[in-house]
């Protein structure tokens, strides 16, 4: 039909529509582009140019619509063509409308895929898809949903919008969580068996992508089966809405209720309104069946533009440049003619604006831009506008046009499915009966958590124990009912990470148990809040006070300064006697006597019991500094001997695990645990991990001595300590995790609920019940958290004490050696010929007589001097540390494969030429009767490098089968046609082999976007197209029977790239993809296989030039994002790579992954270059299985390609062994068919269209070939030839690494096992051991974190509390010129240290929020109302906070506790100083002080006068010296040496004793003191106590819930007020959450103290929107953080603990010391007086020898007599009885050097027969001293001369 206009002075321009005529639709729009013409030239009549209209019918099929468009550019030389209807039939029409310049344009094709052909002479008169899809993500995010599931039509019309509409709710966090295509045109049970699959989700919010007759089919049966009703949630794109009430199932809005949907919104106007009168008038009958649709009102804009931009042209030649045709196509797609008018007329049709009846059209690169769109709801008949939304201001209200924060305004009401008014929450359990599949591990030990039960008749399992009744606690809180099905889980090892990954899997639905939220099991799952105690701590057994240890004294000094002390006691007793000796009588006299003087007076400072006079004033000087030394070590040592003696009762036998490591001890953890990971990698080895599986188990081991510690989760330790609470206890350190919790899988909305469940339970009382129910603490245990330790005072504590007494000492010596020398200068410097050696000894002698110029030998009278003494400490040894060894760092050197080309011609023979020809001869004959010729046709683009390698593989594939099989009756005959690396030829090339040729079947085409209309045509004429290289997913969508793909499909490799993203943990990627059919094919897969990952999207242009290239580069340089999946054409990769290399995009930091395609033509891509471009660049590529024929092969090969292209170098690739492999199976496939007439039926044409196109014929033979070739099975070059649905299977792939020149497989995939490693071939689940060693852009071998802080990133707003106090949590900082906030504190470091672990960049932007009343509830509203992305600070997780925000894991101790003053208890008990020693100990030491009195008499009563005289004086001086040794006070001298070795161990005991009763009654009154003054809330509540709560903490609520009275309550704001309030006594108690009241005593830790009990609450937390995505990464990074060494470095810097400070858990005690404490220290004194009295009685027996020896015939009884009486009588031998003066000496004695003397004593006799008498020299003062001799006399019996000095 023509229309236009006869006048003689216009011009006619035709133009074509092509629209499906037996529609309604198209009627519709026809009728419009009438309407619009009639209008426009009635109110244009002087335009010179009028537009007659050629239409053509595309008869609702692709190649029909081509067909006609065919027509009308060759038959009818049109200058514009309006249509097609849909967007699958405008793909061909704009590649052909751009072959000859013809402007298409149409106002309904919406597809998105549709502008990636990058036509310039495709206009779009209509909406792309892609505008409504922020829409729609709009509406999601307003009603919080987090998934959806997309359901659109399996064509390129559904598929076109799905990465866009990725996009835009990945922008608004949420997720399409899963995919249903529906096919164009399914049946009833094909939609029912997809609505099916839909009704067993999770989800239940779905956006529908369909056209409308299919739409109202699939709602028909959605109702019909229940997914209408209340719950569910249905969004319609605008591809429904537009259409509703226009078409013929208008009825059906019926099955729609409550859908709401999106569709372009039409302003009104009076233009509008006239249409529509004038419409209904012209049409009544219509108006009353269809009423006008947005496309008719697009249509007459679009007839409008044209004819204006024609009469705007003002061209009246209107030719068409005459076509070349190549050699062999002769088809009218062959022989286009290219239009002359096409781009003035583009250009003018570009710059045309008017507002037209659907509303202002203005063309923006060729297409509509974006406008409003109706939000509608579906009521009854209505289609009831509630909402708008525009891409300035988003969604707006329908009636108030204002943009509103709050979800109630946004929209009108909304009626949901089902007539609810209720906003459906988005998901819920499955409808189709199954019950949730609770996983629940089966434990033999610590029942108390969970005890799966089995009835072994019913095999029915019933669970019990703390974990159950905390999940069906929560599951009662929930707004729905849950009902779980507990299945149990049974490990071999009890390892917990399997069952969690049965979640991942799909096996079960949640795990429930003591199950540990660790960051590497988040990786696969889901946690919920704890709701336990988080952390991993040490149990080690208590040392039992009953059984102090015998050598406790010791404890407080190490064995090095016990050593140093004694040995500077021997060191000052000698200096003394060298200082004394010749002034002091004291400390002259025979050698035993000076020796025991010497040390006697050295000891006797322990406890300043010297009684010897020092005259010297040297030795004075030495006394005194000796004296503070000993002073400060006695205290030293009394203080820290209390220390051991209060902590005694609660001490760990091990307080440093590090100990453990270093002495080899074995230690216990929990059989199955992650604890055994976590021991390893702090430095445990193996051999010293011994598991345990329950309670008992675990004591079993430390009773028989196995393991000196345990390590477990502090819940585990609390049930072990409250069944063995009086033998172990829990130190530290306590490893951080973040406690239990329920498991569910990744993005399960049950997480947040049942989250928010576990606050509400946990902060209730039911949790207090649940936990008294099975975990009953025991009233005589102490407290479990008590951590007291002392240690030994070391050398190095007191090296600087021994040094001052060193040098003090040295000096004296010094200056006294001086003097001395001095003094006998003339002896050493006389002119006499005496040695040296003569010289020396005469100075000795000298040394040894008395300095008789002594003022000392001139006065009678004799001073005393003495010096002050006290207990010391130690002081290490010189410490004398080695430095750490330093090992040089190894660099290892990666050995790289040299791949060299080998040539063949000279290992390889070949078979004659004369064969060949032979074979070729067989091949093509044409004569013989029984070989049929089967025509094959074969389109490549034949100048390219790439087809001649596949022609080459195609020729040896006939050749090799042929010959293989020279007995088949069929021959393929090939007829090669060139596609020119186009589409439109490519086409013409098939239509001319089916049309001319009459090909069976076609290999080819190159690419995708060539095979897209083949395989239509194909389709059409039942010729079985094969393809070997066009790999889009998209061609499968096309649903032609006769496309068999003999490659693999894009969308297999997707798996294989997401288990590389998983193993690595990159959370974000960018897809940079060729922006055609290849590229945008892979995407809707790769989203799906990434799910958990960001995936952000980057489009190049196929024909992109190097400047395009690098504007993309670098806006992909400005992201956060350093991970890039490269799908596309290897060429066009090449260059982007080449690109990124010269802008630094190839150095450390990045990763550039790539596809199959591009990793397998890569080498080929760059043959004959280097590969260095790519260094580091990763690939995946389906793996090709290594055979001796497949080498043969490529021998063969090279040596034909090189003779068929002697031009070109290069290597056979996949394609060439793909295209090998599908010839091959074509020729079986032929010769299976065994038919030899292959006829074509004839052509059916359409009236009007005599185009090849439309003239087409069908193959009799397709179906039958194409059901032979679905059978054939064998194997080929490139692997396992299989079609399954006509194309390849997934195959196995191989994970590639380019390193220089080599390509290094470093793993592989397989569909069954995933990611194995390359050398085990085993499957591996730690990322080290999935690949080899890998080489990353920059040669790095560190593994890329996949992201870095953006040039120009977009930051999150996060609000910051202004706090009045506790500014060591948060303390916001503005600077007043800058404006700019600078927070710090504890949360602010670990927020940004868990931002650091994430594996993509977020970048905070701080606000500071100050409330009145420091209320954070108003601080956590503004991240629900968008006015922040995040709370950072002390923000406590509470249930009702949960409603509006989504928090992370805790980052702190949970709980709020209480705190009291400590206090002093004053009323001491009277016989309290009798508590520090027991009974046994204080009878012990009171018969030891009459056993050494008796001792000390026993030695002292010969030869001492104070100890004789009547027996009752005896008897009391005996008592009296013993128990005056007590306090040291004893006056006595003693002289005998035995005595004196007694009295000094004695002295020391009594020291040992006397600190020891100081230091524990020390420790029985100080430990009153720390008791709290307050333990029990209810008392403070009846008593009427006030009580301090944190300023606009919800503490204050929570303490009113418990019964305080709000008058009793009182606020600070800081540790100060606090401290002041408690101080000044205006409350009795502070409540507060644990993280603060640790911080108070962090300051005041010596006054105050927490108590029971501990209220629970979830801890600090982040808080984030709801729903988003950041929550669970930020949780998963916490758990990094807490759980290494970093969590510590922050405490430590913000909540410095001081080291006086007690721990603020402490329960201190004091016990008594008992005998056994020092049952050692007796025994040594028992061995002394033992030892002395055994010496002592031998000497005496040996004295009295004679008297028992003699041979008189006296009784043994009489000689006893005699001995006594010998014994009670005076020694007068002794010196004491021969010298006119006693001098007062008592000491001990150690051991000692004598100098030499002139003073020479004969040794002591040699034999006991000699009983002699020894002379000892009198020593006499007279007026003159200078007379004085020495007497040598000689005694005939003895062996040695005993010199005297006597007065001459």
């Amino acid at each position: 039909m023509e229309v236009g206009l006869g006048q003689n002075q216009t011009t006619e321009i035709k133009v074509g529509v092509v629209l499906d005529l037996h529609t309604s639709f198209s009627q519709l729009c026809l009728t419009s582009i009438n309407i619009s013409l009639s209008d426009f030239y009635k109110y244009h009549s002087d335009y010179t140019t009028r537009l007659a209209i050629h239409i053509r019918d595309s008869m609702e099929d692709v190649v029909q619509a081509s067909s006609a468009a065919l027509d009308l550019i060759k038959n009818e030389q049109v200058s514009a063509i309006i249509g097609p209807r849909t967007s699958m039939q405008a793909d061909f029409m704009i590649r052909l409308a751009d072959k000859s310049q013809v402007p298409t344009i149409t106002f309904s094709a919406t597809c998105p895929l549709l502008t990636s052909i990058n036509s310039p002479y495709f206009v779009r008169a209509t909406l792309d898809d892609s505008s409504q899809v922020k829409a729609i993500a709009a509406i999601v995010k307003s009603f919080g949903w987090r998934n959806v599931v997309a359901i659109y039509v399996d064509n390129e019309f559904g598929e076109g919008i799905l990465p866009l509409l990725t996009d835009a709710l990945q922008d608004v966090q949420a997720f399409v969580v899963n995919r249903c295509l529906i096919p164009q045109e399914a049946n009833d049970d094909q939609i029912l068996k997809e609505l099916y699959k839909l009704m067993t989700m999770q989800t239940r919010v779905f956006v529908v992508h369909m056209p409308p007759t299919l739409g109202f089919r699939f709602f028909q049966k959605a109702r019909e089966i229940g997914m209408m009703e209340e719950g569910y949630v249905w969004l319609l794109t605008d591809g429904v809405m537009n259409l509703l009430k226009s078409n013929e199932r208008g009825s059906s809005l019926e099955n729609m209720q409550g859908v709401l949907g999106v569709r372009s919104h039409i302003p009104k106007s009076k233009k509008l309104k006239n249409f529509r009168l004038r419409w209904e008038k012209m049409f009544p009958k219509k108006g009353n069946d269809e009423e006008m649709n947005i496309f008719a009102l697009r249509a007459y804009d679009s007839i409008t533009a044209l004819a204006m931009a024609v009469e705007k042209t003002n061209i009246k030649s209107l030719r068409y440049d005459h076509p070349i045709a190549s050699g062999n196509n002769k088809t009218n797609l062959g022989t286009l003619g290219v239009s002359r008018y096409g781009p003035s007329l583009l250009k003018a049709l570009s710059n045309v604006r008017f507002n037209g009846l659907a509303g202002e059209f203005e063309l923006i690169n060729g297409q509509l831009e974006s406008s409003v769109f109706d939000v509608i709801n579906i009521i009854g008949s209505e289609e009831r506008i509630i909402g708008l939304w525009r891409p300035s201001n988003g969604i707006v209200n329908a009636k108030s046009k204002n943009t509103t924060s709050v979800l109630g305004e946004r929209l009108g009401p909304v009626i949901w499915p089902g007539k609810s008014k209720v906003v459906p929450k988005g998901w819920q359990i499955p409808t189709n009966g199954k019950l949730l599949r609770v996983g629940i591990p089966v434990l033999t030990g610590f029942l108390e958590f969970v005890d799966a039960k089995i009835d072994p008749i019913s095999n029915a399992m019933t669970p019990t124990g703390y974990c159950i009744d905390v999940f069906e606690a929560v599951l009662k809180k929930l707004p729905y009912s849950v009902i779980p099905k507990y299945i149990a889980f049974l490990s071999p090892d009890g390892n917990y990470d399997e069952m969690v990954y049965q979640v991942y899997t799909g096996t079960y639905d949640a795990v429930v148990g003591d199950v540990t939220i660790i960051a590497n099991r988040s990786l696969y799952v889901d946690f919920t809040l704890p709701y336990t105690e988080s952390g991993v701590s040490m149990m080690v057994p208590l040392k039992d006070n009953k059984n102090k240890n015998t050598w406790v004294f010791l404890k407080p000094w190490s064995l090095g300064l016990w050593v140093t002390t004694a040995c500077f006691f021997v060191f000052i007793g000698f200096i003394v006697w060298i200082l004394e000796h010749r002034v002091n009588t004291d400390f002259r006299g025979p050698p035993h006597h000076q020796i025991g003087t010497s040390f006697w007076f050295a000891f006797s400072t322990m406890n300043f019991a010297h009684r010897e006079k020092v005259v010297s004033n040297l030795a004075r000087f030495v006394v005194l500094v000796w004296c503070f030394v000993v002073l400060v070590l006695i205290q030293s040592y009394t203080a820290n001997l209390t220390s051991f003696f209060t902590v005694q009762r609660l001490q760990p036998t091990v307080t440093n695990w590090k100990d453990l490591i270093k002495n080899n001890k074995n230690i216990g953890y929990q059989r199955g645990t992650f604890v055994r990971e976590l021991l390893k990698s702090q430095g445990f080895d193996e051999s010293q991990l011994k598991p345990f599986g329950s309670a008992v188990e675990c004591d079993e081991l430390f009773s028989n001595g196995t393991i000196t510690a345990s390590f477990d989760e502090v819940a585990y330790i609390k049930v072990i300590l409250s069944q063995n609470c009086s033998k172990y206890t829990m130190v530290e350190p306590s490893f951080k995790t973040a406690g239990f919790g329920f498991v569910f899988p990744k993005k399960s909305p049950l997480t947040d609920d049942v989250s928010r469940a576990i606050l509400n339970v946990t902060q209730g009382e039911e949790m207090q019940h649940i936990e008294n129910k099975w975990f009953k603490k025991q009233n005589n245990c102490p407290d479990l958290n008590t951590s007291l330790s002392s240690n030994h005072l070391s050398l190095s504590s007191f090296w600087g004490l021994f040094l001052i007494a060193g040098i003090a000492s040295f000096l004296a010596l010094l200056i006294f050696v001086a003097n001395f020398l001095y003094e006998h200068k003339h002896t050493l410097f006389d002119d006499s010929e005496n040695s040296f050696r003569g010289k020396l000894k005469f100075l000795v002698r000298n040394f040894d007589e008395k300095d008789i110029k002594s003022h000392m030998f001139k006065e009678n009278a004799v001073h005393n001097v003495s010096s002050p003494i006290t207990q010391g400490s130690s002081s290490p040894l010189t410490d004398q540390s080695t430095p750490l060894p330093r090992s040089p760092e190894q660099y290892r050197e990666l050995e790289l494969r040299r791949v060299s080309s080998i040539s063949s011609g000279e290992l390889f023979t070949t078979q004659s030429e004369q064969v060949e020809d032979e074979e070729s001869a067989i091949i093509q004959c044409e004569g013989q009767n029984q070989i049929s010729e089967i025509k094959v046709g074969v389109v490549l683009d034949l100048n390219t490098t790439f087809s001649k390698i596949c022609l080459t593989s195609i020729n040896l594939a006939l050749s090799d089968f042929y010959k293989d099989h020279p007995n088949y009756r069929t021959r393929l005959a090939l007829h090669v046609r060139d596609s020119m690396k186009d589409t439109v030829q490519a086409s013409a090339a098939a239509l001319d082999l089916i049309q001319n040729e009459q090909v069976s079947a076609i290999i080819g085409p190159i690419d995708s976007m060539q095979a897209k209309f083949m395989i239509k045509l194909a389709n059409k004429t039942q010729v079985p197209t094969i393809s070997f290289s066009a790999t889009s997913p998209l061609l499968t969508s096309i649903k032609s029977d006769y496309f068999v793909r003999g490659t693999i499909d894009d969308s297999y490799q997707v798996k294989a790239i997401a288990a590389i993203f998983e193993s690595f943990g990159w959370r974000s990627v960018v897809a940079i993809y060729v922006d055609n059919e290849l590229g945008e094919g892979i995407m809707p897969y790769l989203f799906d296989a990434l799910q958990d990952v960001q995936v952000d999207r980057s489009v190049i242009p196929s024909e992109a030039n190097d400047d395009q290239i690098l504007k993309e580069l670098y806006k992909l340089m400005t992201r956060q994002t350093r991970v890039f999946v490269v799908h596309m054409a290897s060429r066009l990769a090449s260059r982007i790579l080449e690109k990124a290399t010269e802008i630094g995009m190839m150095e450390e930091g990045y990763v550039w992954l790539m596809t199959n395609g591009m990793t397998h033509m890569m080498r080929h891509i760059h043959h004959g270059r280097s590969l260095n471009t790519i260094d580091g660049v990763l690939g995946v590529r389906s793996h090709v299985p290594k055979s001796k024929g497949l080498e043969d092969f490529r021998l063969r090969w090279k040596r034909n390609f090189k003779k068929e292209n002697p031009w070109l170098r290069d290597d056979l690739s996949i394609f060439g062994l793909w295209a090998y492999d599908s010839t091959t199976a074509l020729a079986m496939a032929v010769e299976k068919t065994n038919i030899s007439s292959f006829p074509y039926n004839n052509a059916s044409g359409s009236s009007n269209n005599m185009t090849d196109l439309g003239t087409l014929h069908v193959s009799r033979y397709g179906p039958s070939l194409l059901e032979a070739l679905s059978e054939i099975r064998f194997n080929g070059l490139a692997g396992r030839f299989n079609l399954i649905d006509r194309q390849l299977e997934s195959p196995k792939f191989e994970i590639i690494n380019f390193v220089g020149n080599e390509e290094r497989i470093v793993g592989f995939w397989t569909p069954s096992n995933g990611l194995v490693n390359v050398n085990s071939n085993k499957t591996t689940s730690f990322t080290g051991e999935r690949f080899g060693p890998l080489i990353w852009p920059g040669k790095s071998t560190i593994v890329p974190k996949g992201w870095e802080i953006p040039t120009n990133g977009k930051k999150i707003k996060v609000g910051v509390p202004v706090k009045k106090g506790f500014f060591n949590f948060v303390e916001v900082i503005t600077d007043p010129i800058t404006n700019i906030t600078t927070p710090k504190g504890y949360a602010i470091d670990i927020f940004e240290a868990a931002l650091k672990k994430l594996p993509y960049s977020v970048i905070p932007q701080y606000y500071r929020f100050e409330s009145p009343d420091d209320d954070y509830d108003d601080l956590v509203y503004k991240v629900d109302n968008g006015t922040l992305d995040a709370v950072v600070g002390d923000v406590t997780i509470t249930a009702y906070r949960s409603l509006y925000a989504d928090f992370t894991l805790p980052y702190t101790e949970s709980g709020v506790s209480m705190m009291v003053p400590v206090r002093d208890n004053e009323n001491k008990n009277t016989w309290v100083f009798l508590k520090p020693w027991g009974l046994d100990l204080w009878v012990t030491t009171a018969c030891f002080f009459v056993l050494i009195g008796f001792v000390v008499w026993l030695f002292e009563h010969r030869v001492n006068t104070d100890f004789r005289g009547p027996p009752h004086h005896q008897i009391g001086t005996s008592f009296w010296f013993s128990f005056s040794t007590m306090v040291f006070a004893h006056r006595e001298k003693v002289v005998s040496n035995l005595a004196r070795f007694v009295v000094v161990v004695w002295c020391f005991v009594v020291l040992v004793l006397t600190q020891s009763y100081t230091a524990n009654l020390t420790s029985f009154l100080t430990v009153q003191r720390f008791q709290p003054a307050a333990i029990n809330v209810k008392d403070l509540i009846k008593n009427g106590d006030y009580v301090g709560y944190q300023h606009g903490a919800f503490v204050k609520d929570f303490l009113i819930k418990e019964g305080f009275n709000v008058s009793k309550l009182k606020p600070f704001g800081s540790s100060e007020e606090c401290h002041a309030l408690l101080s000044n006594g205006s409350i009795s108690a502070a409540f507060d959450e644990v993280a603060y009241l640790r911080a108070i005593l962090s300051q005041y830790c010596s006054k105050y103290a927490i108590v029971e009990p501990t209220f629970k609450t979830a801890g600090f937390g982040f808080a984030f929107p709801r729903n988003s995505p950041l929550t669970g990464d930020v949780s998963k990074a916490i758990l990094n953080v807490t759980q290494g060494d970093e969590m510590q470095h922050i405490e430590n810097k913000w909540f410095m603990k001081q080291n006086d400070c007690p721990d603020p858990k402490t329960a201190l005690s004091s016990n008594r010391l008992s005998l056994r404490s020092f049952w050692g220290l007796f025994l040594i004194a028992g061995i002394a007086s033992f030892l002395a009295l055994l010496i002592f009685v031998f000497l005496f027996l040996y004295e009295n020898r004679h008297t028992l020896c003699d041979d008189s015939e006296d009784s043994i009884w009489r000689k006893l007599t005699s001995l006594f009486r010998n014994f009670d009588e005076k020694d007068i031998k002794s010196h004491t009885f021969k010298s006119s003066a006693v001098h007062h000496v008592s000491s001990p004695m150690t051991q000692y050097i004598p100098s030499p003397s002139t003073l020479q004593i004969a040794p002591w006799p040699h034999s006991p027969s000699q009983d002699r008498a020894f002379e000892l020299r009198r020593v006499s003062f007279t007026p003159n001293e200078e007379r004085l001799t020495t007497q040598t006399i000689h005694f005939e019996d003895e062996e040695s001369d005993i010199e005297c000095v006597v007065e001459q």
